[in-house]
Parts: C-alpha cells; sequence; structure tokens
C-alpha cells in the first residue's frame, strides 16, 4: 500500500505569530506598495523580461549623452526608481521563491486531505449501497463534491 502522505508538519503557535509578525515588518518597511487594477496592468508600459538589459543600456546611454534627454525627465528621480527597481527585483525574487514553497506545499497538503476524503467517501458510498444503517445520509452529504459535470458529447469533425 502506498503512503499518499507528502507533508507531515504542523505550525506552531508562536512560529505562526512570528511569521505573520515578519509579514506586518515587511509591509511596514514598504509603505509606498501600491495594487494596480488588471486595466492598470494591461495599460501600464512596463521593463519585463522582453526587454532584458533595457535598464543598463539606457543608464550608460543616457549617462554618455545627457544633451539628448529631454528636459522634462526628471534625472534624480530616474535615478531614484532604478534604486527602487533593483531592490525590488532582489525582494521579488524572495519573494516569489517563498510563495513557490508555500504554494506547491498548499497544493501538497490538499492533495494529502482530498486523497484521505476520497477514501473515506467511497467508502461511504459502498457503506450506503449495502445499506449499512446511517451511512445513506452521509453519502447524500458528501457526493456534492465528487460529482462528475456531464460533458457534452464531441463535436463531429466538418467534411
Amino acid at each position: 500500500m502506498t503512503n499518499d502522505n507528502k507533508i507531515s508538519a504542523s505550525i506552531p503557535a508562536q512560529d505562526m505569530t512570528d511569521i505573520m509578525a515578519a509579514f506586518a515588518t515587511i509591509k511596514a518597511k514598504l509603505p509606498f506598495l501600491i495594487n494596480l487594477s488588471m486595466e492598470e496592468k494591461r495599460r501600464m508600459p512596463n521593463i519585463g523580461t522582453e526587454r532584458g538589459g533595457m535598464v543598463e543600456t539606457f543608464t550608460i546611454e543616457m549617462d554618455l549623452h545627457p544633451d539628448l534627454i529631454p528636459t522634462y525627465v526628471d534625472m534624480p528621480e530616474l535615478a531614484l526608481d532604478g534604486a527602487l527597481f533593483s531592490q525590488l527585483d532582489i525582494i521579488k525574487a524572495c519573494a516569489n521563491e517563498l510563495c513557490e514553497g508555500i504554494n506547491d506545499t498548499h497544493q501538497a497538503v490538499g492533495s494529502d486531505m482530498y486523497l484521505a476524503y476520497l477514501s473515506f467517501y467511497n467508502n461511504v458510498k459502498q457503506a450506503a449501497k449495502r445499506a449499512v444503517v446511517g451511512s445513506d445520509a452521509i453519502y447524500q452529504n458528501l457526493r456534492r463534491f465528487f460529482q462528475r459535470g456531464s460533458t457534452p458529447p464531441p463535436t463531429p469533425p466538418t467534411p
């Protein structure tokens, strides 16, 4: 028999308190963070991975050719933005790594739970088929979580 349990762990109450305090500290240290709507994100031009090296290239070219910089470009503000961009890149990488681990562990724990629930459900279903007293009510309560959606028949290919 296989062991379907991928994760066996718990977070002590004090550790949970400490973790939440650490998140609060991070939020407090980044008071300028904003939230953008999906529409704002879609419309906003950005420097993504497809523009790799853009920051370095423009920084070099603007330093070498200050006479070509429009007068309305605030260079001290651009320097601040550049430094913050680099710092946020590092923080984002660390946060993404942490989030990936949390998400993957959350999924594995959910899978462990689902497999245990499925085993219980199948056992209850068999008990209900065998008219074990009380099992039908349990089966009726649980079956909604395991109902299969009706799939439409495949569309025949057009000639």
